[in-house]
């Protein structure tokens, strides 16, 4: 009997409960996965490869290597922070897996790299400048110079809306950079001119460099000084016209940074002169957007993105011809910071849920320190609704994330509460 195929997943991060229960229930391969030893979803895994709460690249990919080493039949590697997909892609050489290029992978930490990638392809986007995150203020003005404000100056390789600062003028690009700077490991940071008009994103599938679009995704956004997402929807409300320029546009932009394999959650807006690119993120998509692909009556995308890190066969034909059958939204929550006193509504939510298909989640609990919400680790929880399409699942989830309060306040003189980014560990 030929062995078993593993499956190893590289620091899951949280929100992807789904993704975990979908592939744990599959018959046909192993699951490994190298995250936090006190995360609660690693029991779900046939194989746990638990790791410090430093984390240190060379601990996690030792580690990695020596399950995929061991593994004698198929096997394939995902990662789904963009931290960790330099490691994979040193392990997808080193063990000769299916997937995009290395070198790629690689590239695509850098968003100054795919900027300058879109550019050559003649992908639209916003002007950029490259810039070194120590410059001196005095130096600041004229390396952006060229550019039309407002600018969003951000790092080249962060992720989750970490570091993404706006500035409505001149005299806030000190106060940006320097908002910007602490979140860049590699001292390189990007201002862009800020694109206006409504976000979304394009879920896609590609094999051998042919890309079928899966969905697009709605979101809501804050939109002033700092960037967090708070609501996602599918699929997203876009006219033919419209619909066929973003997915030409994301398929472009695969081809531009030599995206040629996998699945991959790509970020554009809307803006008055047609969509522009933001990023191109060769992962599966955050923010449970995939949960609510599958809810809209869409494709398993989770299972596809397990097939194709296998070498498995992918029907892109199928994937061109989905029609969604409703509407899935999620919103997340936040309140005001300070010490969480007391979480209500939970339970009047609960008791109006669809609990096959919708769900409320609390990534917060009493005790915990509340932070002021600067990127989307510090949401608290979150609705996800369905409906008979995207504007009634918005609509419902919408009216029942507003039942959920948090109350909080100011630490007492003798209180030690616990400090802890809420999405930092799943507590479902």
């Amino acid at each position: 009997m030929d062995a078993k195929a593993l499956l190893l997943l590289v620091r899951v991060g949280c929100l992807r409960e789904q993704a975990l229960t979908s592939w744990a229930a599959r018959t046909d391969f192993g699951l490994a996965m190298a995250e936090s030893a006190t995360a609660a979803y690693l029991r779900l895994a046939d194989q746990q490869i638990p790791l410090s709460p430093e984390r240190p690249a060379d601990e996690v990919y030792e580690a990695c290597r020596a399950a995929l080493a061991a593994a004698p039949g198929e096997k394939g590697v995902i990662g789904f922070l963009d931290s960790t997909l330099p490691l994979v892609a040193r392990l997808a050489e080193e063990f000769g897996l299916p997937g995009c290029s290395p070198r790629t992978l690689r590239s695509l930490t850098d968003k100054t790299w795919a900027r300058a990638r879109f550019a050559e392809s003649g992908v639209p986007g916003p002007r950029f400048r490259v810039l070194d995150a120590q410059a001196a203020p005095a130096d600041r003005p004229a390396a952006v110079r060229g550019l039309s404000y407002p600018l969003i100056v951000k790092p080249a390789d962060s992720s989750a809306g970490r570091g993404v600062v706006r500035a409505a003028d001149a005299t806030e690009l000190d106060a940006a950079w320097d908002g910007a700077a602490p979140f860049t490991k590699t001292g390189c940071l990007l201002a862009e001119e800020e694109l206006i008009g409504e976000e979304i994103s394009v879920e896609t599938v590609t094999v051998a460099g042919r890309t079928a679009v899966v969905a697009c995704t709605e979101k809501s956004s804050t939109r002033g000084d700092v960037f967090v997402e708070l609501g996602q929807a599918v699929p997203a409300r876009l006219g033919g016209a419209l619909g066929g320029q973003v997915r030409e546009i994301a398929a472009a932009a695969l081809k531009a940074v030599g995206y040629d394999h996998g699945v991959a959650h790509t970020e554009m807006i809307l803006t008055a002169d047609g969509p522009r690119i933001i990023e191109v993120n060769p992962r599966p998509a955050g923010d449970c957007i995939l949960d609510l692909v599958r809810l809209a009556g869409g494709a398993d995308v989770y299972g596809i993105a397990a097939d194709l890190a296998l070498g498995r066969p992918v029907d892109l034909d199928a994937l061109d011809q989905t029609v969604f059958t409703g509407g899935a939204a999620i919103r997340f929550l936040t309140a005001e910071p300070g010490v969480v006193r007391r979480v209500d509504g939970v339970a009047e939510v609960s008791a109006q849920l669809d609990h096959a298909r919708e769900r409320v989640v609390l990534l917060t609990r009493p005790g915990d320190v509340v932070e002021p919400v600067t990127s989307n680790l510090h949401r608290l929880g979150y609705v996800v609704a369905v409906g008979d399409d995207t504007a009634r699942a918005v609509e419902r989830a919408d009216r029942l994330a507003a039942l959920i309060s948090f109350s909080t306040s100011p630490a007492g003189p003798d209180e030690s509460p616990a400090r802890r980014l809420p999405s930092s560990e799943c507590w479902t």
